[in-house]
């Protein structure tokens, strides 16, 4: 990913998504500059969406077996652990404390699938034109070239997680989220949390 679509990457993601900002009192974007480096450091391939040069959405994948350069893996978590550093963040330890909640998976389940979709996003006001799905199955024909046979995907309330469903992904785990979100749902204390399934 260039470098002009992370910047729009990062907007998109800050504007979806608290990601922590609320719980850390972080002053600017450097939440969704850290969740934009782990999306970079563990996605395989990801598919855009772009209007005149401006990127409007994106999807990716993750890959167990990833055959991706150990280096570019290494630079974004280098990056990632930086930006922790950085004095706009004032509580480190609720930034952490939020980002493990979502990691909600039961251990059992993790080994039967070997990969996983990093990211769907895509601006709000292009919603419900397609956009999610042409970018969802454009990205599974990728994964399935990749020889990925079975992907997960985490979401939750805050998402538009029925795409899925229209696209045959089975819903296989559900919990609650124990978290502060002050996305667009609003400032809640808990959310409904799922993982799909998706054979290809």
């Amino acid at each position: 990913m260039k470098y002009k679509d992370m910047k729009q990457a990062v907007k998109l993601l800050g504007n979806e998504w608290n990601l922590g900002k609320k719980e850390s009192g972080a002053t600017n974007n450097i939440c969704a500059w850290i969740y934009l480096m782990e999306i970079l450091k563990e996605t395989e391939q990801f598919v855009y969406y772009k209007e005149n040069g401006k990127l409007l959405g994106f999807a990716g994948y993750s890959k167990n077996s990833s055959k991706k350069k150990l280096l570019k893996k290494k630079f974004y978590a280098f990056i990632k652990n930086r930006l922790y550093k950085s004095k706009s963040i004032k509580d480190l330890n609720a930034l952490h404390e939020y980002e493990k909640n979502y990691d909600y998976m039961p251990e059992d389940l993790k080994n039967k699938f070997d990969g996983e979709i990093s990211m769907l996003i895509i601006d709000t006001n292009l919603r419900g034109k397609g956009i999610g799905k042409k970018l969802l199955l454009d990205l599974f024909e990728l994964a399935k070239k990749d020889n990925v046979k079975n992907l997960y995907i985490y979401t939750d309330d805050s998402c538009s997680y029925h795409i899925y469903e229209t696209l045959g992904c089975k819903k296989i785990y559900e919990t609650i989220v124990e978290n502060k979100e002050y996305g667009k749902l609003g400032k809640i204390s808990k959310e409904h949390a799922y993982v799909y399934s998706k054979e290809l």
